[in-house]
């Protein structure tokens, strides 16, 4: 059985918080009426959303490629962190779900037989409802706008092939693979591991932008060929936090633990949903995306993750309202590492990871099979980031006491892309020291 060694990278910089003016309430939340909805496979209705730069076509359109597979995606995105979640029940979750699909749904190119549906099913797609072409074509629209020079949202997205000297791919796969996955292609020598893995590393390091260093400790010298998909993401808030107003606190981990780390505070309108369970909050960014800052009240963490799906997304917006809130959050860069392979195992993908596989696609050979699937991802959030603001929006704000909503113990984030209707990131922060 020859080896296909699969790793996922993904790195995310959130710079800083900020919330939209009242003209842009309205759009806020019914875009994220469409997180809650967009994976309804019966078409559903597509929400008004901002126009951003040259992607403002993307409204009022469910034609477009990527909208017509963001339905499947966003189930998937939910599945795969309930999973998550479970199997890691206390550390830091970081992962990104539309790159790891996007990396499977690349990897179903070379998939025959039952190794194929299972990749295909696995990922949430009905083949009943969308054809395989529309989901590639779906995949590289989506990349198309993740990669968009002109967007405020600065993303970079791509997958890599690294390919042993001593097998010939089959040309119909790589054109595949550069036409709709904009993937590269390298020779390589498994038998020189360390070239090797050196290789491989420099190409990550270089492509997330240094901050991901050293992904393989080893490579495997029968590998046919490793695929790297990697996600760098980098958002600029509205309004950033002021660095004089960050001062040291206490994050509560657990009951018996509790860590010294750096609060950022803001003053100013966010969309706030208080329920029974959580506070949620609604923290745009420019150029057309939004994180949900979701802390679950004592003891509700396990159940709101459980729970974590289109229906909880309804009932936290059904809810929202603008208020004028002081925000106290932790400044942090956090990491993790996720087996794939033993969490998409559990979601159905079974086959490509064991001697059934069928990947004969890739070389023509039948004997391929995924030895390894890492996904690896980076999460930070600071006051002003690395460009910081070129202006500075001024709001008016009321003369009163505004309440304090600290968050100081486990909280869940949740990014979603408005152009691709995609979640880009999902995480729980447990400990933002580690």
């Amino acid at each position: 059985m020859r080896v296909f060694l699969f790793l996922g990278v993904a790195v995310i910089f959130a710079l800083a918080f900020a919330d939209h003016h009242k003209g842009k309430h309205k759009h806020d939340k019914d875009d994220h009426h469409d997180h809650k909805d967009h994976h309804d496979h019966k078409g559903g209705h597509h929400k008004k959303g901002e126009h951003h730069g040259k992607n403002h076509h993307h409204h009022q359109n469910e034609s477009l490629p990527c909208h017509k597979i963001a339905p499947y995606n966003s189930k998937f995105s939910f599945d795969l962190f309930r999973r998550v979640a479970l199997d890691h029940p206390s550390e830091n979750i970081v992962f990104s779900p539309v790159s790891i699909s996007t990396a499977f749904a690349f990897l179903s190119l070379a998939a025959k037989g039952q190794t194929h549906s299972q990749i295909i099913e696995g990922l949430g797609f009905n083949t009943s409802e969308i054809s395989e072409q529309e989901i590639h074509d779906g995949f590289h629209h989506l990349l198309d706008l993740l990669n968009d020079a002109e967007s405020e949202l600065q993303l970079d997205n791509g997958n890599a092939l690294f390919i042993s000297k001593e097998h010939k791919i089959l040309p119909a796969f790589l054109d595949e693979a550069k036409r709709l996955y904009h993937s590269e292609a390298f020779s390589t020598d498994f038998k020189n591991q360390d070239e090797a893995k050196s290789q491989i590393n420099s190409y990550v390091e270089k492509n997330t932008h240094g901050k991901i260093k050293d992904l393989l400790d080893s490579v495997d010298s029968d590998a046919i060929f490793v695929l790297i998909n990697y996600i760098y993401f980098r958002g600029k808030w509205e309004h950033p936090f002021d660095e004089n107003h960050t001062r040291e606190g206490d994050f509560h981990v657990n009951e018996n633990k509790t860590v010294k780390v750096p609060f950022m505070t803001r003053t100013g309108m966010y969309d706030i949903a208080e329920t029974d369970e959580a506070t949620v909050i609604s923290m745009p960014y420019k150029g057309g995306a939004t994180a949900l800052l979701i802390l679950p009240k004592k003891e509700k963490l396990s159940e709101i993750e459980q729970n974590f799906n289109k229906e909880s997304i309804f009932k936290w917006k059904n809810v929202m309202h603008r208020s004028l809130v002081q925000l106290v959050l932790p400044r942090f860069s956090v990491s993790s590492t996720i087996n794939v392979k033993e969490t998409l195992s559990k979601l159905g993908i079974v086959d490509v990871f064991s001697n059934n596989a069928d990947l004969s696609g890739v070389t023509g050979e039948a004997n391929v099979r995924i030895s390894r699937a890492i996904h690896r991802a980076v999460l930070s959030v600071d006051e002003k980031g690395t460009e910081g603001a070129a202006s500075t929006a001024l709001e008016a704000i009321p003369m009163m006491l505004p309440p304090r909503i600290e968050v100081n113990h486990p909280f869940l984030m949740s990014i979603y892309n408005y152009n691709t209707k995609s979640a880009i990131f999902t995480a729980r922060i447990a400990n933002p020291q580690e």
